[in-house]
Protein backbone atom coordinates (compact mmCIF):
# COMPACT_ATOMS: atom_id res chain seq x y z
CA UNK A 1 0.00 0.00 0.00
CA UNK A 2 1.15 3.71 -0.23
CA UNK A 3 2.76 3.97 3.66
CA UNK A 4 3.68 6.73 4.85
CA UNK A 5 6.44 5.77 7.88
CA UNK A 6 3.33 5.89 11.00
CA UNK A 7 1.73 2.77 8.72
CA UNK A 8 5.04 1.23 8.01
CA UNK A 9 5.67 1.08 12.27
CA UNK A 10 2.14 -0.11 12.20
CA UNK A 11 2.80 -3.07 9.54
CA UNK A 12 6.29 -3.59 10.97
CA UNK A 13 4.69 -4.12 14.57
CA UNK A 14 2.44 -6.79 13.49
CA UNK A 15 5.31 -8.52 11.62
CA UNK A 16 7.51 -8.69 14.45
CA UNK A 17 4.82 -9.81 16.96
CA UNK A 18 6.03 -13.57 17.07
CA UNK A 19 8.58 -12.26 18.91
CA UNK A 20 6.72 -12.05 22.10
CA UNK A 21 5.62 -15.33 22.69
CA UNK A 22 9.17 -17.02 22.15
CA UNK A 23 11.13 -18.45 25.23
CA UNK A 24 14.63 -19.22 25.26
CA UNK A 25 16.12 -22.61 25.79
CA UNK A 26 19.47 -24.58 25.62
CA UNK A 27 17.52 -27.75 22.97
CA UNK A 28 15.16 -26.75 20.71
CA UNK A 29 13.89 -29.68 18.99
CA UNK A 30 14.88 -30.28 15.30
CA UNK A 31 12.10 -27.67 12.91
CA UNK A 32 9.93 -30.74 10.95
CA UNK A 33 7.91 -27.62 10.12
CA UNK A 34 7.61 -23.91 10.24
CA UNK A 35 5.32 -20.56 9.94
CA UNK A 36 6.40 -17.55 8.14
CA UNK A 37 5.92 -13.83 7.18
CA UNK A 38 6.93 -11.87 4.54
CA UNK A 39 5.94 -8.04 4.63
CA UNK A 40 6.85 -6.06 1.48
CA UNK A 41 6.71 -1.94 1.42
CA UNK A 42 8.21 0.82 -0.79
CA UNK A 43 8.88 2.81 2.44
CA UNK A 44 11.25 0.15 3.81
CA UNK A 45 14.17 0.92 1.45
CA UNK A 46 16.67 4.52 1.36
CA UNK A 47 14.70 7.52 -0.38
CA UNK A 48 11.78 5.62 -0.83
CA UNK A 49 8.53 6.45 -3.04
CA UNK A 50 5.43 5.24 -2.17
CA UNK A 51 4.32 4.17 -5.69
CA UNK A 52 4.05 1.18 -8.38
CA UNK A 53 4.77 -2.29 -6.15
CA UNK A 54 3.82 -0.61 -3.21
CA UNK A 55 3.02 -3.12 -0.51
CA UNK A 56 2.83 -7.29 -0.65
CA UNK A 57 2.45 -9.34 2.12
CA UNK A 58 2.44 -13.82 2.12
CA UNK A 59 1.97 -15.90 5.34
CA UNK A 60 3.34 -19.31 4.63
CA UNK A 61 3.54 -22.59 6.43
CA UNK A 62 6.09 -25.56 5.62
CA UNK A 63 6.90 -28.87 6.33
CA UNK A 64 9.36 -31.62 5.78
CA UNK A 65 8.07 -34.26 3.70
CA UNK A 66 7.41 -37.52 5.00
CA UNK A 67 8.36 -41.16 4.53
CA UNK A 68 5.03 -42.36 2.75
CA UNK A 69 2.89 -39.29 3.33
CA UNK A 70 0.27 -38.75 1.61
CA UNK A 71 1.74 -35.24 -0.04
CA UNK A 72 4.97 -37.44 -0.96
CA UNK A 73 4.06 -37.51 -4.64
CA UNK A 74 4.20 -33.83 -4.97
CA UNK A 75 8.08 -33.82 -5.36
CA UNK A 76 7.45 -35.95 -8.84
CA UNK A 77 6.29 -32.44 -9.55
CA UNK A 78 9.98 -31.40 -9.70
CA UNK A 79 11.95 -31.31 -13.14
CA UNK A 80 14.67 -33.90 -12.51
CA UNK A 81 13.36 -34.16 -9.01
CA UNK A 82 16.05 -37.68 -8.66
CA UNK A 83 18.53 -38.66 -6.01
CA UNK A 84 16.73 -35.61 -3.37
CA UNK A 85 17.96 -35.47 0.20
CA UNK A 86 15.12 -32.89 1.03
CA UNK A 87 12.16 -31.93 0.14
CA UNK A 88 10.20 -28.97 1.57
CA UNK A 89 6.68 -28.07 0.71
CA UNK A 90 4.77 -25.08 1.21
CA UNK A 91 0.85 -23.43 1.44
CA UNK A 92 0.87 -19.48 1.05
CA UNK A 93 -1.46 -17.20 0.82
CA UNK A 94 -0.39 -13.63 -0.21
CA UNK A 95 -1.88 -9.91 -1.67
CA UNK A 96 -0.01 -7.49 -3.70
CA UNK A 97 -0.49 -4.06 -4.26
CA UNK A 98 0.31 -1.53 -7.14
CA UNK A 99 -0.34 1.90 -7.61
CA UNK A 100 0.33 4.94 -9.66
CA UNK A 101 3.26 7.80 -8.80
CA UNK A 102 -0.05 9.95 -7.91
CA UNK A 103 -2.42 8.01 -5.66
CA UNK A 104 -4.55 11.34 -4.80
CA UNK A 105 -5.76 11.42 -8.92
CA UNK A 106 -9.18 10.62 -8.89
CA UNK A 107 -8.93 9.81 -12.74
CA UNK A 108 -6.82 7.04 -14.92
CA UNK A 109 -3.29 8.93 -15.51
CA UNK A 110 -2.29 8.73 -18.59
CA UNK A 111 1.05 6.95 -19.13
CA UNK A 112 1.25 5.08 -15.50
CA UNK A 113 0.61 2.23 -14.31
CA UNK A 114 -2.69 1.58 -13.16
CA UNK A 115 -4.49 0.68 -9.99
CA UNK A 116 -3.90 -3.26 -9.34
CA UNK A 117 -4.64 -6.07 -6.53
CA UNK A 118 -3.52 -9.71 -6.34
CA UNK A 119 -4.79 -12.01 -3.92
CA UNK A 120 -3.65 -15.33 -4.61
CA UNK A 121 -3.11 -19.17 -2.82
CA UNK A 122 0.21 -20.89 -3.26
CA UNK A 123 1.67 -24.33 -3.22
CA UNK A 124 5.51 -24.89 -3.40
CA UNK A 125 7.70 -28.08 -3.54
CA UNK A 126 11.22 -27.06 -3.10
CA UNK A 127 13.69 -29.97 -3.60
CA UNK A 128 17.05 -30.26 -2.57
CA UNK A 129 19.89 -32.38 -4.00
CA UNK A 130 23.61 -32.06 -3.19
CA UNK A 131 24.88 -28.53 -4.35
CA UNK A 132 21.80 -27.57 -5.81
CA UNK A 133 17.84 -26.49 -5.58
CA UNK A 134 15.05 -27.12 -7.42
CA UNK A 135 11.69 -25.43 -7.19
CA UNK A 136 8.21 -25.49 -8.08
CA UNK A 137 5.54 -23.36 -7.48
CA UNK A 138 1.89 -23.02 -8.45
CA UNK A 139 -0.23 -19.82 -7.73
CA UNK A 140 -3.64 -19.59 -7.84
CA UNK A 141 -5.71 -16.58 -7.34
CA UNK A 142 -7.38 -13.08 -8.60
CA UNK A 143 -6.25 -10.23 -9.80
CA UNK A 144 -9.61 -7.26 -9.26
CA UNK A 145 -11.67 -5.64 -7.31
CA UNK A 146 -11.93 -9.15 -5.67
CA UNK A 147 -8.56 -9.14 -4.20
CA UNK A 148 -9.61 -6.77 -1.16
CA UNK A 149 -6.55 -4.00 -2.13
CA UNK A 150 -8.54 -1.03 -2.04
CA UNK A 151 -10.35 -1.82 1.09
CA UNK A 152 -6.93 -2.69 2.57
CA UNK A 153 -5.38 0.28 1.30
CA UNK A 154 -7.88 2.65 2.34
CA UNK A 155 -8.27 1.09 5.79
CA UNK A 156 -4.44 1.76 6.97
CA UNK A 157 -4.67 5.45 5.82
CA UNK A 158 -7.68 5.82 7.97
CA UNK A 159 -6.09 4.38 10.73
CA UNK A 160 -3.09 6.58 10.44
CA UNK A 161 -4.24 10.08 9.44
CA UNK A 162 -3.23 9.75 5.72
CA UNK A 163 -5.21 11.02 2.64
CA UNK A 164 -7.45 8.60 0.86
CA UNK A 165 -6.45 7.15 -2.32
CA UNK A 166 -9.06 8.12 -5.17
CA UNK A 167 -8.44 6.37 -8.07
CA UNK A 168 -9.64 2.65 -7.17
CA UNK A 169 -12.43 3.01 -9.31
CA UNK A 170 -9.78 3.12 -12.10
CA UNK A 171 -8.20 -0.62 -11.22
CA UNK A 172 -7.42 -3.52 -13.09
CA UNK A 173 -10.75 -5.74 -13.42
CA UNK A 174 -11.74 -8.76 -11.72
CA UNK A 175 -9.67 -11.71 -13.44
CA UNK A 176 -8.47 -15.68 -12.64
CA UNK A 177 -4.89 -15.48 -11.97
CA UNK A 178 -2.79 -18.57 -12.85
CA UNK A 179 1.03 -18.58 -11.97
CA UNK A 180 3.51 -21.33 -12.38
CA UNK A 181 6.89 -20.56 -11.65
CA UNK A 182 10.10 -23.29 -11.69
CA UNK A 183 13.54 -21.75 -9.70
CA UNK A 184 16.93 -23.59 -10.21
CA UNK A 185 19.80 -22.86 -8.04
CA UNK A 186 23.40 -24.02 -7.78
CA UNK A 187 26.03 -23.42 -4.74
CA UNK A 188 29.33 -22.88 -5.49
CA UNK A 189 31.91 -22.85 -2.58
CA UNK A 190 34.48 -19.72 -2.55
CA UNK A 191 36.34 -19.27 0.29
CA UNK A 192 36.09 -20.57 3.57
CA UNK A 193 38.56 -18.95 6.56
CA UNK A 194 37.96 -20.59 10.11
CA UNK A 195 34.24 -20.41 11.00
CA UNK A 196 33.88 -17.77 7.84
CA UNK A 197 32.50 -19.07 4.85
CA UNK A 198 31.28 -17.23 1.42
CA UNK A 199 29.80 -19.20 -1.88
CA UNK A 200 28.25 -17.62 -4.89
CA UNK A 201 24.39 -19.18 -5.96
CA UNK A 202 24.11 -18.72 -9.89
CA UNK A 203 20.13 -19.51 -10.43
CA UNK A 204 17.53 -18.85 -13.53
CA UNK A 205 13.51 -18.91 -13.40
CA UNK A 206 10.71 -18.63 -15.40
CA UNK A 207 7.19 -17.76 -14.59
CA UNK A 208 4.56 -18.81 -16.70
CA UNK A 209 0.31 -17.68 -16.66
CA UNK A 210 -1.80 -15.13 -17.36
CA UNK A 211 -0.05 -12.74 -14.25
CA UNK A 212 3.76 -13.10 -15.51
CA UNK A 213 5.61 -14.41 -18.20
CA UNK A 214 9.09 -14.18 -18.39
CA UNK A 215 12.32 -15.60 -17.95
CA UNK A 216 15.57 -14.86 -16.09
CA UNK A 217 19.05 -15.65 -14.84
CA UNK A 218 21.54 -14.15 -12.00
CA UNK A 219 23.83 -14.63 -9.53
CA UNK A 220 24.35 -13.93 -5.68
CA UNK A 221 27.55 -13.90 -3.50
CA UNK A 222 26.59 -14.79 0.29
CA UNK A 223 29.05 -14.50 3.27
CA UNK A 224 28.77 -15.89 6.79
CA UNK A 225 29.12 -18.47 9.66
CA UNK A 226 27.14 -20.48 8.24
CA UNK A 227 25.55 -21.31 4.39
CA UNK A 228 23.01 -23.95 4.05
CA UNK A 229 22.13 -25.12 0.77
CA UNK A 230 19.39 -23.70 0.58
CA UNK A 231 18.15 -20.75 -1.76
CA UNK A 232 17.78 -17.30 -0.21
CA UNK A 233 14.26 -15.99 1.25
CA UNK A 234 14.38 -12.81 -0.68
CA UNK A 235 11.03 -11.36 -2.12
CA UNK A 236 7.68 -12.40 -3.12
CA UNK A 237 7.42 -11.98 -6.68
CA UNK A 238 8.33 -12.00 -9.42
CA UNK A 239 11.60 -12.18 -8.87
CA UNK A 240 13.94 -15.19 -9.10
CA UNK A 241 14.13 -16.05 -5.05
CA UNK A 242 11.50 -15.86 -2.67
CA UNK A 243 9.36 -18.96 -3.64
CA UNK A 244 10.73 -20.82 -0.16
CA UNK A 245 10.47 -19.03 3.07
CA UNK A 246 12.30 -22.03 4.96
CA UNK A 247 16.19 -21.35 6.51
CA UNK A 248 17.48 -23.88 8.71
CA UNK A 249 18.68 -23.27 11.56
CA UNK A 250 21.50 -24.94 14.32
CA UNK A 251 20.61 -26.13 17.64
CA UNK A 252 21.94 -23.78 20.06
CA UNK A 253 23.88 -21.30 17.28
CA UNK A 254 23.46 -17.65 16.53
CA UNK A 255 23.90 -18.18 12.65
CA UNK A 256 24.26 -14.91 10.32
CA UNK A 257 24.70 -14.53 6.74
CA UNK A 258 25.01 -11.29 4.24
CA UNK A 259 24.36 -11.82 0.44
CA UNK A 260 23.98 -9.43 -2.40
CA UNK A 261 22.87 -10.25 -5.87
CA UNK A 262 22.17 -8.92 -9.52
CA UNK A 263 19.07 -10.96 -11.77
CA UNK A 264 17.70 -9.53 -14.53
CA UNK A 265 14.49 -10.76 -16.44
CA UNK A 266 13.16 -10.77 -20.21
CA UNK A 267 9.66 -9.87 -19.65
CA UNK A 268 6.71 -11.33 -21.98
CA UNK A 269 3.56 -10.14 -20.24
CA UNK A 270 2.46 -8.47 -16.63
CA UNK A 271 -0.61 -8.18 -16.37
CA UNK A 272 -0.18 -4.98 -14.10
CA UNK A 273 1.62 -3.36 -16.41
CA UNK A 274 0.07 -5.05 -19.98
CA UNK A 275 -3.74 -4.71 -18.18
CA UNK A 276 -6.62 -7.85 -18.24
CA UNK A 277 -6.09 -10.35 -20.29
CA UNK A 278 -10.23 -10.67 -21.63
CA UNK A 279 -11.41 -6.90 -21.34
CA UNK A 280 -9.98 -3.30 -22.07
CA UNK A 281 -7.95 -2.05 -19.12
CA UNK A 282 -5.87 0.54 -18.45
CA UNK A 283 -2.26 -0.56 -19.22
CA UNK A 284 1.18 1.01 -20.10
CA UNK A 285 4.17 -0.16 -22.56
CA UNK A 286 6.15 -2.60 -20.33
CA UNK A 287 9.64 -2.57 -21.01
CA UNK A 288 11.47 -6.17 -22.15
CA UNK A 289 14.00 -6.63 -19.85
CA UNK A 290 13.99 -5.28 -16.06
CA UNK A 291 17.18 -5.63 -14.13
CA UNK A 292 17.04 -6.07 -10.30
CA UNK A 293 19.80 -5.39 -7.79
CA UNK A 294 19.55 -6.38 -4.04
CA UNK A 295 21.54 -6.87 -0.95
CA UNK A 296 20.42 -8.43 2.60
CA UNK A 297 20.78 -9.99 5.88
CA UNK A 298 19.37 -13.38 7.01
CA UNK A 299 20.05 -14.04 10.95
CA UNK A 300 18.88 -17.69 12.54
CA UNK A 301 18.31 -17.81 16.45
CA UNK A 302 18.86 -21.55 17.54
CA UNK A 303 19.03 -20.51 21.26
CA UNK A 304 15.03 -20.17 21.14
CA UNK A 305 13.03 -22.59 22.24
CA UNK A 306 10.87 -21.95 18.86
CA UNK A 307 14.02 -21.77 16.62
CA UNK A 308 13.62 -17.93 14.89
CA UNK A 309 14.52 -17.06 11.31
CA UNK A 310 14.28 -13.35 10.22
CA UNK A 311 15.50 -11.72 6.87
CA UNK A 312 15.51 -8.45 5.43
CA UNK A 313 16.57 -7.04 1.91
CA UNK A 314 16.41 -3.88 0.02
CA UNK A 315 15.60 -4.12 -3.48
CA UNK A 316 16.74 -1.72 -6.94
CA UNK A 317 14.24 -2.70 -9.69
CA UNK A 318 15.28 -0.84 -13.05
CA UNK A 319 12.22 0.65 -14.54
CA UNK A 320 9.49 -1.44 -16.18
CA UNK A 321 7.80 0.64 -18.53
CA UNK A 322 8.47 2.79 -21.16
CA UNK A 323 7.56 6.62 -19.38
CA UNK A 324 8.22 5.34 -15.66
CA UNK A 325 9.79 8.19 -13.61
CA UNK A 326 12.93 6.91 -12.30
CA UNK A 327 14.01 3.47 -11.00
CA UNK A 328 12.34 1.95 -8.00
CA UNK A 329 13.08 0.58 -4.34
CA UNK A 330 11.35 -1.43 -1.97
CA UNK A 331 12.28 -3.56 1.10
CA UNK A 332 11.28 -7.27 1.89
CA UNK A 333 11.26 -8.44 5.71
CA UNK A 334 10.41 -11.95 6.73
CA UNK A 335 10.55 -13.79 10.24
CA UNK A 336 9.68 -17.63 10.19
CA UNK A 337 9.10 -20.10 13.38
CA UNK A 338 9.97 -23.72 13.18
CA UNK A 339 8.74 -26.41 15.27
Amino acid sequence: MTFTSTASKYYLSISIMPFTILGVAAAPVQAQQYLSVIAENDIYAPRAQDRHYTNGVRIGYGLQQEENSWFSWLGNLVPGNTEVLVSHYELALGQNIYTPEYYLASQPIPHDRPYAGWLYGKLSINSHRAGMTEDLSINLGMVGPVALAEQGQKLIHDLVGDPEPAGWDNQLRNEPAILVRYRHSWFLPLLEINSLQSDNIPRLGINIGNVFTDAGIGTAVRIGNYLPEQDIPLRIQPGLSGSSSYVPIRKNQFDWMLFAEIQGRAVVHNIFLDGNTFVDSQSVDKRTFVRDLATGIVLGFGQFRLPVFVSFSVVWRGREFDLQQGDNSSGSAMIGVQY
